[in-house]
């Protein structure tokens, strides 16, 4: 039976132009020789595109076939009948009961076996479909996310049979770990970057933060935290008979073909623990300096900072502001063969093909201060320290930069400026400062309008005033030119914006869509402000002046604050007048 088939399947792929008569007899052979099947054989040797042969079967046997799964169209029902995992071996997905029987898209329409097992758990006749497998597996990966989106924890009563003293060898139809891993299929799917488990007084919260934003998304019963928690501690191996500390662990997830590495923190309070997980993509792509949202002053700066032989370069904002992110991106712009480039960092979060990255680890004392000491000795060209927490690692990061390396790190302060004066409180010399440093740059991120369902607007008075335009001043003008020359290559680079009418100002306000999830915000992009180590500000630093003085003087030279940079990304209908105002303070 099996040959017949194999002879009909050749057949049809050299009637159809898919294989030649030479390469069908070569496989034949290969098949006698072998064993298998035909179509392994032809798919195994990668010469053959999937989609334009599995069509070509659906066309030869008179079967529907899809290209793209319409998902609206899937019988919640018939899901739970089916497990994931047989579906997802199987390449293959129920859709819908007809009168005539169960519609199932499959990849391969041969495998008689896996539709007579759903014929025989459904109890009615199968109606095969071909689909791409590609598609398939994005269908499973969606439809099976969204049935157990709604699989809410019931009453105590009810669960008290499924309590977690058998949780670590339960199996995936546990309510607990159903809902658990609903967390992580929806945070995903809304691009969350964080997940917030609260325990309130009545019942169980979850937050997701997407873009910067944290927004409510499920509840459970209170009586179900300690399984909850309990769940989340065996994935990322924390004690689940600690409730007294804060632990710290991790966890790697596969969800829809990514690899999602996520770090957890548990702390004990008075309504009970709570959890917030980090989401970190291992398969993001990493960012080109280009594309962080710098203009083109900044962008000039920047890039001429991270080519520099030797010196300090300082990124600073809060947590989430995407320091690392920057950080990363410029390395990856110098990576190339002829430079060493080392990293400590906590934890690693982009692998990056040709740079030494050291995770730090605090129980055998691999801390930040311990690996910048190990680096010296591995004759660097580059060296990233993740953050400078302490008057140790300065120093190291400050010995470094003086004896002809390029140092890159974060530190937080809430502007530019403001590092300057914080080394200095850390018992550094400002004399060391102000030779090792060669540029500062605070960020922040702000939410980017969605492109679908954004809508234009003439602002009032008082909300140009609140972006510091003054009525009847043209705002789209270009800044003035720069007192100190270092500032003034990029701001040469600067192309004024145009605006629809000269003299009407019309910005972009955010509505809300499906594409964003009405939010009207879809992705973020940066708002920096740049201090460049000119001979006037290293001899302020010298006399140790305060950060407001610092910040006076930069701006004299030619620095445009965080609140200037984010207004010409209002003026130009990247993000909205709100967000600028949500993370710049007055004085920015």
């Amino acid at each position: 039976m099996a040959e017949s088939r194999d002879t009909f399947i050749g057949e049809m792929l050299v009637d159809q132009d898919i294989i030649s008569s030479e390469k069908l007899h070569e496989l034949l052979t290969e098949r006698a020789a072998r064993g298998g099947s035909l179509l392994d054989l032809v798919l195994a040797g990668g010469d053959v595109d999937e989609s334009k042969l599995w069509k070509a079967v659906a066309q030869e046997m008179d079967l529907e076939y899809f290209e793209k799964i319409p998902l609206d169209s899937i019988d919640g029902g018939l899901l739970k009948k089916i497990p994931i995992s047989f579906a997802k071996s199987n390449r293959l997905v129920p859709l819908s009961e007809e009168p005539e029987g169960v519609r199932v898209a499959c990849a391969n329409p041969f495998e008689l076996g896996a539709l007579d097992a759903i014929q025989a758990i459904v109890g009615r006749p199968v109606v095969p479909v071909v689909a791409a497998a590609d598609a398939i597996l994005e269908a499973i990966n969606e439809v099976y996310e969204r049935s157990t989106e709604g699989d809410e924890l019931g009453d105590k009563e009810t669960a008290d049979e499924e309590e977690l003293t058998d949780l670590i060898d339960a199996d995936d139809e546990a309510p607990i770990i159903r809902w658990v891993n609903s967390l992580f299929f929806e945070a995903v799917k809304r691009r969350a970057s964080d997940i917030h488990i609260e325990s309130l007084e009545r019942e169980v919260s979850v937050r997701y933060r997407v873009d910067g934003v944290l927004h409510a998304a499920k509840r459970a019963k209170k009586a179900f935290l300690p399984s909850i928690i309990s769940r989340i501690k065996i994935l990322s191996k924390l004690n689940i008979a600690e409730k007294r500390l804060p632990q710290d662990g991790r966890i790697s997830l596969k969800i829809a073909g990514k690899t999602i590495d996520v770090r957890v923190s548990t702390v004990p309070t008075s309504q009970g623990e709570r959890v917030v997980m980090r989401l970190l993509d291992k398969q993001s792509v990493l960012h080109d300096v280009s594309d962080l949202g710098f203009w083109p002053d900044h962008y000039q700066l920047f890039h001429g900072l991270i080519r520099r032989p030797h010196g300090i370069i300082l990124v600073t904002g809060p947590t989430g502001s995407g320091k690392t992110t920057t950080l990363y991106a410029g390395l990856s712009q110098i990576n190339t063969p002829d430079k060493n480039i080392l990293t400590v960092e906590d934890p690693v979060e982009y692998d990056i093909e040709g740079i030494g990255q050291v995770h730090v680890n605090p129980k055998i004392n691999l801390t930040f201060l311990a690996g910048m000491r190990a680096f010296l000795r591995q004759d660097p060209d580059v060296i990233m320290v993740g953050e400078i927490r302490d008057r140790e690692t300065a120093e190291i990061a400050i010995q470094a930069s003086l004896t002809g390396h390029l140092v890159l790190s974060t530190i937080h302060t809430n502007d530019a400026p403001g590092a300057l004066t914080r080394l200095v409180e850390m018992d550094i010399e400002p004399f060391l400062v102000a030779s090792s440093m060669i540029g500062i740059q605070a960020q922040r991120l702000v939410r980017v309008l969605c492109p679908f369902c954004k809508e234009r607007f003439e602002p009032t008075e008082e909300q140009l005033l609140e972006l510091g335009i003054q009525p009847g001043e043209d705002p789209y003008r270009l800044p003035p030119q720069p007192a100190d020359p270092i500032y003034r290559a990029g701001w040469r680079n600067l192309k004024a914006v145009t605006p629809l009418e000269p003299g009407r100002v019309v910005l972009n306000r955010a509505v809300g869509c499906d594409e964003c999830m009405g939010t009207g915000y879809k992705g973020r992009t940066g708002i920096y402000e740049m201090v460049m180590m000119t001979d006037n500000i290293r001899q302020h630093v010298l006399r140790n002046v305060d950060s407001n003085t610092i910040k006076k003087i930069a701006k004299a030279d030619g620095m445009l604050n965080l609140r200037e940079d984010g207004v010409r990304k209002v003026l130009t209908g990247v993000t909205t007048i709100e967000e600028v105002l949500r993370v710049t303070h007055e004085d920015a």
